[in-house]
Formats: structure tokens, sequence, C-alpha cells
């Protein structure tokens, strides 16, 4: 059968066996649809003319023979204009050279895709993606899609990224700003809280020490003496100081001398007693020294070197002298009160006795 020729299913005659599907005989066979290749060529042209991109068809030297109408919107010339242009034209001037190697040098039976600027009749340029296809016949088919859209979508993404990334930069200086200050106030409460410990330690430290001396006061004198009463095994003794003539040494040497004094006699009682023994000012010219478990003899003994220490005049600028009393007792003998009256009582008798001397209760 010649191409082009129409033919269509016979009908059976009645002497034939009957057909599976006799509906089926009234419908046209495909060879039948194209025709002729008149027929095909126009129903190929209305696909190129129906086609939402440009197509353009040149011939080996690079003119254009066939032309969509998309192709004339995109370029701006007319459908008689267009025809028998030189596809360059379409190309910026710096361009051009690239084209024409690409349309020269293209392999036989390839496709390629690359993008550019398509330059308008009126001058004006945006940018499309091609693609070259080398047809049989040795002519070139060039299919254009305006990406412009496409260009300004990622033009606008980029813009809106570098918006985000300069937002991002800004709240990071500002986080970082405030991570500045927040460290700063930090450090600052740090600080404060420092100076509040200090403030709490040294304040603790006044309520239980001497000012002048750094030795224990009042407070912790009688803090240590319940203790050492509650856990002595041999006993706990008590030994009274008041110097001698102390009231004199203000009067006529001042106050300043007489803290001086005090400070001495301070240092000579930690040179002389153990190192469990607490010693304490009790106020004005009056010490007193805790000797946790102890038996009687070794408190006279300790009391004795105090005595010593005190009435050693090569150790303080002016004579000075001291009138000691030491109260002992055993453990859970007594209480602390009774302790410390006694230990008081002993060194009113040393006092009235002349001083300079140490008594036992």
């Amino acid at each position: 059968m010649r191409e082009g020729s129409k033919r269509r299913f016979a009908p059976a005659s009645r002497s034939e066996p009957r057909a599976p599907f006799p509906e089926l005989a009234s419908l046209p066979r495909l060879d039948a649809v194209f025709e002729a290749p008149a027929d095909r060529e126009r129903h190929f042209r209305i696909l190129i003319e129906q086609a939402a991109d440009g197509i353009i068809v040149v011939d080996d030297q690079g003119l254009i023979t066939l032309a969509n109408s998309r192709s004339c919107e995109m370029t701006g010339y007319g459908p008689d204009e267009i025809l028998g242009l030189d596809l360059l034209d379409t190309y910026l001037p710096e361009d051009r050279e690239l084209g024409r190697l690409r349309l020269r040098e293209m392999p036989v039976g390839t496709i390629v895709r690359f993008e550019r600027l398509l330059r308008r009749k009126d001058g004006s340029t945006f940018p499309i993606d091609v693609s070259v296809a080398w047809l049989p016949d040795g002519e070139r088919q060039s299919i254009m899609r305006d990406v412009s859209a496409h260009r300004q979508a990622e033009d606008e993404l980029r813009r809106l990224a570098g918006e985000l990334e300069c937002q991002v930069e800004e709240r990071t200086r500002e986080f970082e700003h405030a991570n500045a200050e927040l460290a700063a106030v930090n450090r600052e409460l740090q600080n404060l809280l420092r100076e509040q410990e200090r403030l709490q330690a040294e304040l603790a430290y006044r309520a239980m020490h001497d000012p002048l001396t750094g030795l224990a006061n009042r407070i912790m004198f009688g803090e240590r003496l319940d203790h050492a009463l509650r856990v002595g095994e041999r006993g706990v003794a008590v030994v009274w100081i008041d110097l001698d003539h102390f009231k004199e040494v203000n009067d006529i040497f001042g106050h300043d001398v007489g803290d001086e004094m005090l400070v001495a006699v301070a240092d000579r009682l930690r040179d002389v007693v153990r190192e469990t023994d607490d010693i304490a000012r009790m106020g004005g010219d009056e010490f007193a020294v805790i000797l946790p478990n102890v038996i009687e003899t070794e408190a006279q003994m300790v009391a004795e070197r105090i005595l010593g220490a005190l009435s050693d005049r090569d150790a303080f600028r002016l004579q000075l002298g001291a009138s000691v009393g030491i109260a002992w007792q055993r453990p859970a003998g007594g209480d602390a009160l009774t302790l410390v009256r006694r230990a008081d009582e002993a060194m009113y008798r040393a006092k009235t006795a002349g001083g300079g001397m140490a008594v036992m209760y």
C-alpha cells in the first residue's frame, strides 16, 4: 500500500465467517488518519504554531527558514521580517562569535542546551533557555523559552535571601550586644554576691572576735567553753587574766599605747598556750583562756607559763604584770557560768594579794 492512500475495512460477506467484533469494522484504520505527507506537514506546522515556546529553524548559513508566532513575539520581528533573518542578529554583539562557533561546530545529531540573552528588534534583551538540535537535512532547530520570570524569581529569592541574611546579621549583633550586656550584668552580680559574702563573713567574724586583738570575744568564749565541757574527758580549766596597773598606762601614755600593749599581750598569750587552747579578750584589760581536756596540775602549769610570759620585761615597752585565777572542774562537774565565776574569784584573790601571781580556786 502506498503512503497516503485511503483504505478502510470492507464489510464481511454472508458466506464468510462472522467477525468476533463486527462493530469495529466501521472504524478507520490508523494509516488512514495521516493520509499524505502534506497532511503530516500541516499537522506539524499546527503543533509548532501552537507551541508555548519559540521555535526557529535555520539553514546551514544560519538564516531563519521557519519561525512560529511565539518566536515572533519574543524577538519583536513580524512573520515576514523574521524569515531570512540571520539568527546571530538576535545575539548581543559580544556573544555573536560564540553563537557562530556553536552553530558551525555542533556535531550532527546532537542537542545542545544553554542560556543566553535574546536581543529583540528594538534592542531590548531578556534571558532565554535555548535547546538546539541538528536536523538530518543540515538545518538546525532552536527551541527558545523565556526564563525572565524564572530569573526574576531567582533575583527575588536572592534579594529576599540577602534581606534575611542582613536581618539575621542584625539580630545576631543585637543578640551579641545583649549577651555582652547580660555577661556584664552577671559579672556585676557575681561581684555583688562575692562582696555580700565577704561582708557577711566579716560581720560574722566581728560578731565573734575582738576587733583590736583578733582574739575570740565573750560570745565565742561562751560557745567554746560549752563545747569543751561537753567533750572533755579529763577535765576543763579556765584561766582568768587581769593586767596589773593597766589603767595607769592609759592615763599616763594614752590609749594608743594602751592598745599597743593589749595587742602585745594577745601575741604573748598565743605563744605560750597549747594549740588546743582558746584565748579570748573579755573586755578592757581582761583576758581568759580555756584549757580543754586537762587535769588540775596541767592547768596550774599553763597558768604559770602565762604569768611568766606577761611578766617578761623584755617583751614589752613598759613594765607589765598580771593577776591570774585558775578554776578547774571534772567532766560533768558543773556548768560554764560556775567555772567562769570561780576563775574570776581566784583572779580577784590574786589581785587583792598584790598581783603578779596565779591563784587556784
